[in-house]
């Protein structure tokens, strides 16, 4: 008798084992994703889903650290899809991110964490348009970082396939964000170059990019 009460404990143990596992599986399985995406060289992480009229705190923590520590400024109102800015990441490193919610009525939700690894080389990006040029070209320049960081040592040059410095375009301090520059298409003593293929170079404590540039007539 005592055998057969030990055996239906075990049972019933072993079910409520089975079914805890199955909904941490389920509470696991139901974390939205998430996706990264650079604006002017930072990276903003996005929660899928709609949870509008949620508050929301994204927290980060390095990749082997167990302390979170907040990116955002407070709780932010989710209006849509729950979206964090990560000024202070470092390109290369990965970090775990967690999104905390606070949900209409009060619930509250905890999604993460979400291992991400911040791309190289984002912090500096430049766009030539229009290209292939025949007139002016604007190249704009964005440096990552908020508009009160300091302005990043900067050089912005147009060079020939020799790899000859045709034109200095910028050099000297950036400011954060985007800068445009124009090249009416002559080099530093006032000629007009002709038609042909030209690189734009970009060197900066942020980093250094090189593009193509085509001229046509």
């Amino acid at each position: 008798m005592r055998g057969a009460q030990e055996e239906s404990v075990m049972r019933r143990s072993i079910a409520l084992s089975i079914a805890t596992l199955g909904l941490l599986a389920g509470l696991a399985a139901a974390d939205p994703e998430v996706t990264v995406t650079y604006r002017a060289g930072v990276p903003v992480i996005q929660l899928s889903g709609s949870y509008g009229g949620s508050s929301y705190t994204v927290f980060r923590a390095a990749a082997g650290d167990p302390v979170y520590r907040p990116i955002t400024d407070g709780e932010l109102t989710c209006l849509g899809e729950c979206v964090a800015a990560d000024y202070d990441a470092v390109p290369g490193r990965t970090y775990l991110y967690r999104f905390d919610l606070t949900l209409p009525g009060g619930r509250f939700a905890s999604f993460g964490p979400y291992a991400v690894t911040i791309a190289r080389g984002v912090p500096l990006t430049a766009r030539v348009s229009p290209n292939p040029v025949r007139g002016p070209a604007t190249i704009a320049v964005t440096l990552a970082g908020r508009a009160g960081d300091p302005a990043v040592e900067t050089t912005v040059a147009i060079f020939d396939v020799q790899g000859r410095t045709l034109r200095t375009l910028h050099r000297g301090p950036l400011a954060r964000g985007t800068t445009p520059f124009v090249w009416d298409g002559r080099d530093g003593q006032g000629r007009m170059l002709g038609s042909g293929l030209y690189f734009l170079r970009i060197d900066s404590a942020a980093g250094s990019l090189a593009a193509r540039l085509v001229r046509t007539r």
